[in-house]
């Protein structure tokens, strides 16, 4: 992954010099007192989107509040189906519940190299800090009864491995099942990226961010039943890529 995120560095700055022939920007360069922007984000478990509110410091340094959702799987979830029934839906054998992340975060957004051309890329380095809030909801599922196939009707119980398997569950339930039953976990978390803006538009942003994200609970967080070889985790230590749109304002 370091290797890819070179590679985006270099190819950024080879665009930004290749296009020097281009004239400089025909708009009156304006100082900008704030940035709001937002997107979506990809990262190695899971997805989510995020929205940004920086306020200048000085031309190059932003201050950066920002507000992200994002999904976040367990590693050892494969998804499974019963073999009888062809419509039956997918489920995750072992997953106990599903985990969402609601991360608020105080940081810095600091450019390196200026856009000077309108054809040209903005390159920044982003920071931030913030707590991180685990909202882990029980997984349900449907059930099969009796147990030998086939089944004479279906139920919706919370997954217990002790109780379910195989040979039982028909698919997973709708994800609303325990929406009631999210139990928070408090942690912290932190960010470091590369941010390339690319816009033609002197008040516009659209960027593509790549980076690292940790998220760090005093305890595991059990995504997982304990079965062999599958343990649960404290640290959750993802590669992100985003793509952001938006726009400056002058007030």
């Amino acid at each position: 992954m370091a290797r890819v995120l070179f590679s985006i560095l270099l190819l950024c700055l080879l665009v930004t010099t290749g296009r020097a022939q281009q004239t400089i920007y025909d708009d009156a360069r304006v100082p900008f007192r704030r940035e709001m922007y937002g997107g979506a984000l990809l990262h190695g478990d899971g997805w989510g989107i995020h929205f940004h509110h920086a306020k200048y410091r000085t031309a190059t340094d932003r201050r950066l509040l920002s507000i992200e959702l994002v999904s976040m799987r367990h590693p050892k979830e494969v998804k499974s189906f019963n073999p009888y029934y062809e419509d039956s839906r997918g489920y995750y054998y072992g997953k106990l519940n599903a985990l969402t992340i609601l991360r608020p975060t105080y940081g810095r957004k600091v450019q390196l190299t200026d856009k000077i051309r309108q054809s040209g890329v903005e390159i920044n380095w982003v920071w931030g800090l913030g707590p991180s809030f685990g909202l882990l909801k029980p997984v349900y599922l449907e059930i099969g009864k009796p147990d030998n196939i086939p089944y004479e009707t279906y139920v919706i119980e919370r997954y217990d491995p002790a109780v379910h398997n195989v040979q039982n569950i028909y698919g997973r339930a709708s994800w609303l099942n325990g929406i009631g039953e999210i139990q928070p976990y408090l942690g912290g978390f932190g960010r470091m990226a590369l941010n390339f803006e690319y816009s033609g538009r002197t008040t516009g942003i659209k960027a593509i961010e790549t980076g690292v994200t940790l998220d760090a609970y005093p305890v595991e967080v059990p995504i997982m039943a304990q079965f062999e070889g599958v343990t649960n985790k404290r640290f959750f230590f993802e590669f992100y890529i985003a793509v952001q749109f938006g726009k400056r304002f002058l007030q």
